[in-house]
């Protein structure tokens, strides 16, 4: 979006209240601080609530995103808790993230047109610099028809095999497996979710 229209995120997001919460994710609250500081990226990082966290550890912080709401609602959030991180209001298929290396890339719920998902996750994997990690959470295909969050499309929810052939040159660690979210009004209850660590 760079007409000064709003998109689907902008609405979902233009309210007081953070949709999916201002405290990170329980699976990367759990392991980014097993990590070394580094320079990370966050892609699809909407309202921030993960990339604030990460600068809070003392990680330098990129996000990327393509909603002017969710970017400035991260900024605002960052503010508030003296921290600092960078939002790039970029196109995950096109923008400079992916000619750049990074210490560690975070995938949260960033689930996408399943046209240009393979590719974008190729991206992440050449993106990283040697030893470089990945974090990935999304949502399973078992998760179709639950009320709990996620895409209401079974073609962009996600199959653990398939995941684990677009991303070359990572070993990668894979778990799918039902977890109670409880992230403000956009994901609540049981849920099917993939979790991946990756390493290069």
């Amino acid at each position: 979006m760079t007409d000064g229209k709003r998109n689907n995120w902008d609405v979902r997001f233009d309210e007081e209240r953070f949709f999916y919460g201002k405290e990170p994710n329980y699976f990367v609250a759990h392991k980014l601080p097993a990590l070394e500081k580094g320079r990370g990226l966050f892609l699809a990082e909407g309202e921030g609530r993960n990339a604030v966290f990460a600068a809070g550890l003392g990680h330098e912080v990129v996000a990327v995103d393509n909603s002017f709401v969710g970017q400035r609602k991260a900024l605002e959030l960052a503010d508030a808790r003296g921290m600092s991180i960078e939002y790039r209001f970029e196109d995950l298929t096109t923008g400079s993230w992916a000619r750049e290396s990074w210490d560690f890339v975070v995938l949260c719920f960033a689930h996408m047109d399943p046209a240009i998902m393979p590719t974008v996750h190729c991206q992440v994997a050449d993106c990283l610099a040697p030893n470089g990690r990945m974090i990935f959470l999304s949502f399973s295909k078992a998760q179709f028809g639950r009320k709990s969050g996620g895409p209401p499309r079974l073609d962009w929810l996600h199959d653990p095999s398939e995941l684990e052939g677009q991303f070359p040159g990572l070993g990668l660690k894979v778990e799918e497996r039902e977890v109670d979210l409880a992230e403000s009004v956009g994901h609540t209850g049981p849920a099917m979710v993939i979790e991946i660590t990756g390493s290069k």
